[in-house]
């Protein structure tokens, strides 16, 4: 599918929200607000991190994703996100992995639930960053195109120490990204939606801002 971003400030959330309600596409709530949470993983030399900067054709992040910050175990997911361009897809590897967020040590933080997530992970790859913020969910009313919202953007390092690092922030609070998904048979409807909803489409990561 096709996946566009651009990043706002944080003051002009209202107009965005506004222009989404009024849009031609009458584009409604599809799922409810929740708060997303990825583990990045990346290697010594942080590969991923500089095929991000420097716009590879084909990129790949590897992170573990999970919903809501609970405080017992809970389920995530193994996301091999890949991109080329303005195209992106995703290999998703559910039921692999358990998040501990009490654990203080990584070999008890992120649990194997089975002997495929050891094997998906490469050996080299280790956590760099945790990003965290809370996504609205838009769909036109044909559910051909899909909005996200991502607000009150948190990032937490691992970069500085062995341990898991759940305490210590950044807040990103005049950083808004919106991005428009369609899949690449639609990619008409793209220009359409921009008539109705400012946008500029730009380069944005949250692994590369968690880092900077």
């Amino acid at each position: 599918r096709i996946e566009l971003k651009d990043r706002f400030n944080s003051f002009n959330l209202p107009k965005i929200q506004k222009a989404i309600q009024i849009s031609h596409f009458s584009f409604r709530k599809s799922f409810p607000d929740r708060q997303i949470n990825s583990i990045y993983l990346d290697d010594y030399s942080f590969s991923s991190l500089e095929e991000s900067f420097e716009g590879n054709s084909l990129r790949t992040k590897t992170r573990i994703r999970w919903y809501d910050f609970p405080q017992t175990q809970v389920s995530a997911v193994l996301e091999l996100k890949k991109k080329q361009g303005v195209y992106s897809w995703k290999h998703l590897y559910e039921n692999c992995y358990q998040i501990n967020p009490k654990a203080r040590k990584w070999s008890t933080f992120i649990n194997f639930s089975n002997k495929e997530g050891v094997n998906i992970i490469k050996p080299n790859l280790e956590p760099k960053s945790l990003v965290s913020y809370t996504r609205s969910y838009y769909a036109s009313f044909d559910d051909k195109i899909r909005i996200t919202i991502d607000q009150n953007l948190k990032t937490y390092k691992q970069t500085n120490s062995n341990r898991p690092n759940i305490s210590f922030h950044r807040k990103h609070l005049n950083t808004v990204v919106l991005e428009i998904k369609v899949s690449a048979k639609n990619s008409h409807f793209i220009r359409e939606v921009c008539k109705d909803i400012p946008f500029n489409a730009q380069r944005f990561s949250k692994y590369c801002e968690s880092l900077m």
